[in-house]
């Protein structure tokens, strides 16, 4: 007889646990709560303004320039005292501007709704800002 014990035998082998599931990556383009909040109220604002730059352009395109009516000191009717040249420059940017800021409203919005899109929401209502504002400064 053999005088040697067996040799042990190793334990059953156990499968590894499975990893953890890593925790949900939130996308950097999405934003936040907050950020959305304040877009829809960007969308609310910018497009209020923009519905008073279309209601002025709509004035002052159907109204006369003073030179038309009598001169500025005794028109005839309501006019703006601006020259000929200077109305239709101001009638485009401001047609431009109002225009782009119905657009930024839209934009706006999408970010409110979706999340994306911040960036060329505000470059659209920069752009509608700044050609409402030279409208209104030239006229």
């Amino acid at each position: 007889m053999n005088d040697q014990a067996p040799p042990p035998q190793p334990a059953p082998a156990t499968p590894p646990a499975p990893p953890a599931d890593p925790p949900e990556a939130r996308d950097p383009d999405k934003a936040s709560g907050g950020i959305r909040a304040l877009a829809g109220l960007a969308a609310l604002v910018i497009g209020f303004a923009a519905a008073v730059v279309i209601t002025v352009m709509v004035d002052l395109g159907s109204s006369p320039i003073c030179d038309d009516v009598g001169g500025a000191a005794f028109p005839t009717e309501d006019c703006y005292d601006i020259s000929s040249g200077i109305k239709p420059v101001s009638l485009v940017l401001g047609w431009a501007g109002g225009a782009l800021g119905v657009l930024a409203a839209l934009a706006f919005l999408r970010v409110a709704f979706t999340g994306f899109g911040r960036s060329i929401a505000l470059k659209i209502a920069g752009a509608a800002i700044v050609l409402s504002a030279i409208s209104i400064l030239i006229a």
